[in-house]
């Protein structure tokens, strides 16, 4: 049993470390109301042209609503999805 835990806890550890190195940009969640990008501080440009794409395949486009910074050196901004 205690090995199979410290397997269970590598293997956890590896996909955190995969998690982590997932680059600087990635969308949470999308949906034709709102788009949540995770990003680092110097990638806020890149979060708002993947916010834009997102919102573009339901023909809207994306307006800023907030942006939180975790203590990860990440933030989570949110994008609207309003009418063109």
């Amino acid at each position: 049993m205690r090995g199979y835990l410290f397997r269970i806890a590598v293997v956890l550890a590896a996909l955190t470390g995969l998690v982590a190195c997932n680059g600087p940009v990635d969308v949470v969640s999308a949906s034709s109301d709102a788009v949540t990008i995770r990003h680092t501080p110097d990638s806020g440009a890149e979060a708002a042209d993947d916010a834009a794409k997102a919102c573009s395949q339901y023909n809207k486009k994306a307006r800023w609503r907030s942006t939180s910074a975790e203590p990860t050196n990440q933030q989570f901004t949110i994008y609207d999805c309003v009418p063109l």
